[in-house]
């Protein structure tokens, strides 16, 4: 994520044997994305893994639609979709401005909850969410949390490009507080030191709900309905909420 230039990691869900469809020319769709552990992260060869990949492949399997993965940074996978150079997102948090260009496929897959985390002396005043008034909060770019917090030009926010940059800046000091989603900083704070930080007390009310999206500019648009039955197969079989067990904290 952030300015450096990744470029483009092609990645076929090898696993997955071709089905016949694929044989006959169906067209294969690109899933624009990058890290957010627990549910995209990196192997040492390069490949991704994690929960939304576990739940790509078995959506692949299901619907019979091919799909391919290609890590772009967050706001570039987004702009690629405003053009329908990129086909589809995962871990999409719904906001009227990507609803514009984004088509959410139902049901949502998975939920989160937006909390503030950093050391002890910082958030130990923070009961509710006027309490922020006055106080820098580190967010990461294109990400959406709640509101009225997104919104708010109220409150002191500095905007970095990753978590895992945003998480660095709070453990070093650098910035007092930061918002995050809990399935995301949860993880991460349970499997390393992470100069301990500790979660706030005001807890923002409203989750931050996850979907799969579709570009409305895609050429294979029409697929949606395909991706979005399988889906609802999946999360109402209980199927994603077994797949996401290895990777609660």
């Amino acid at each position: 994520m952030g300015k450096t230039s990744w470029g483009v990691l092609g990645l076929l869900f090898a696993c997955i044997a071709p089905l016949a469809s694929m044989a006959n020319g169906a067209p294969t769709l690109t899933v624009a994305t990058d890290v957010w552990p627990p549910f995209r992260m990196l192997a040492q060869d390069g490949k991704f893994y994690g929960l939304d990949i576990d739940i790509l492949r078995r959506l692949q399997a299901r619907s019979g639609v091919s799909l391919e993965l290609k890590r772009v940074p967050w706001g570039r996978a987004l702009k690629q979709m405003q053009t329908g150079q990129a086909d589809l997102m995962i871990g999409l948090a719904k906001t009227p401005e990507r609803a514009v260009f984004i088509d959410y496929l139902q049901p949502a897959y998975y939920q989160c909850n937006p909390a503030f985390y950093g050391k002890a002396r910082a958030v130990a005043g923070i009961k509710d969410y006027e309490d922020l008034r006055g106080r820098e909060v580190g967010y990461v770019l294109n990400s959406a949390y709640f509101a009225p917090f997104d919104e708010d030009l109220g409150i002191d926010k500095h905007g970095v490009p990753t978590e895992a940059q945003l998480q660095r800046m709070v453990e070093r000091g650098h910035l007092p507080l930061m918002i995050g989603t809990d399935c995301q900083v949860d993880y991460a704070l349970s499997r390393r030191n992470a100069g301990a930080l500790v979660k706030a007390d005001y807890l923002p009310p409203s989750p931050v709900v996850l979907y799969l999206g579709i570009s409305k500019r895609s050429p294979h648009h029409g697929l949606g309905p395909v991706l979005a039955k399988a889906l609802h197969e999946m999360v109402i079989s209980g199927e994603i909420g077994t797949l996401a067990k290895p990777y609660q904290p």
